[in-house]
């Protein structure tokens, strides 16, 4: 009996480990939050986006259907939307910002962000680095590499 207790007592501290900061309920871009329905950020697409939002075919797949904007952020080439086909919720956001402007923006980003939210985690990869905000439901991403500067929202 006692080594399921202490079991139970060690899983309960272990869990609480795994916080929600409330990345989710974040905003990249004002009026947008991952797990909104579909129709809804269809209706309001002028707030975030230019031009009405297009679906992207070679980006959508089976799993999710891929919608692109146009950027108010001079600095963002494109920007694309990804909801789950079967639920119509909105999963991820990316952001991809001129390869011009990457090292600009790579300072601007990771400073605004740490600000706003806490000391990033950074990983290496092939390419270049992605410095990562994440809790429990979900994560912030901003990818780095020669010439690439993408910042990724997503539901985990």
């Amino acid at each position: 009996m006692r080594r399921w207790v202490y079991c139970f007592l060690f899983l309960s501290l272990v869990g609480c480990n795994f916080t929600d900061r409330g990345l989710i309920k974040l905003q990249v871009v004002d009026e947008l939050y991952l797990g909104t329905a579909l129709d809804e950020i269809k209706q309001h697409w002028f707030l975030y986006s230019l031009k009405p939002l297009q679906v992207d075919q070679s980006m959508s797949n089976d799993a999710q259907i891929v919608y692109r904007g146009v950027s108010r952020d001079l600095g963002v080439t494109s920007f694309y939307l990804f909801f789950n086909t079967k639920t119509k919720m909105f999963e991820k956001a990316e952001w991809r910002y001129h390869s011009s402007m990457t090292e600009t923006k790579e300072q601007e980003l990771l400073d605004y962000w740490t600000k706003k939210l806490w000391e990033p985690s950074l990983n290496h990869r092939w390419e270049g680095r992605v410095y990562v905000w994440s809790d429990r439901k979900a994560r912030l991403e901003l990818y780095l590499a020669d010439g690439i500067c993408h910042l990724i929202q997503r539901i985990n």
